[in-house]
């Protein structure tokens, strides 16, 4: 896509689609654009389109968290979703990542919505990592919340934060399915959950065999050792 914005078109007399795409000043006119290359290109939309986008900030928010919700309930338009939030993800917009959290808990639990939400929400980057902690702060963990964990856990990685760790640890000590927690708290990667996890292999020796071996490979993961645990 870097190639075909870069290369001068006939059509456009011989200016480049990058150039004439940075010349917009009108918002709707690069909405229009953003639309026509989710119907017609055959790759994603070039980032250059999504880019312009943000230079409108709320307008492209609204626009796009609007396009999504259009297609909750129709899943085909399930494309056209799947474009409309990842844009909001390439914004890096604070109110984006907002926008995205809304749209999780309207898709009523769709697993297929809520995979793209989950993609865009850790494609957003740092600017998502406030909005996900006032959100799960004291919530109950469902099934949207997991997602969100989930992001919040992958995002944090690279931007470590205290109450990351401790949202993580206050899931795996209520959660009654564990494997959500313990997934998140392998991708983040924070040693301090360590000791807890072997605690709850040592409290709790009959359980199935996939939370087992997922929580083995999480201490391992995280630097630990676990021969103690060979056998159970």
């Amino acid at each position: 896509m870097k190639e075909w914005a870069d290369t001068p078109i006939q059509e456009l007399d011989g200016r480049t689609p990058s150039g004439l795409i940075k010349d917009m000043n009108e918002f709707q006119d690069i909405f229009e654009l953003f639309l026509y290359m989710v119907e017609n290109a055959d790759d994603d939309v070039p980032y250059i389109i999504i880019e312009k986008l943000g230079t409108f900030g709320d307008k492209a928010v609204s626009a796009l968290t609007g396009l999504a919700d259009s297609c909750l309930n129709d899943q085909n338009t399930i494309t056209v979703f799947i474009h409309a939030v990842l844009a909001l993800g390439e914004l890096k917009l604070t109110d984006a990542v907002q926008a995205l959290i809304g749209l999780a808990y309207r898709a009523n639990g769709s697993e297929t919505f809520l995979d793209h939400i989950e993609e865009a929400l850790k494609n957003a980057g740092s600017c998502a990592v406030e909005p996900l902690l006032e959100v799960l702060e004291g919530k109950d963990i469902g099934k949207t919340e997991e997602m969100l964990l989930y992001a919040l856990a992958c995002t944090g990685a690279k931007h470590k934060d205290d109450r990351i760790y401790k949202i993580l640890r206050q899931a795996f000590r209520t959660m009654e399915n564990k494997m959500p927690a313990v997934l998140c708290l392998n991708v983040y990667g924070d040693g301090r959950a360590i000791p807890m996890l072997k605690g709850y292999l040592e409290r709790n020796r009959k359980i199935e065999k996939n939370l087992f071996f997922e929580i083995i490979g999480t201490i391992r993961n995280l630097g630990g050792i676990t021969e103690e645990f060979v056998g159970f």
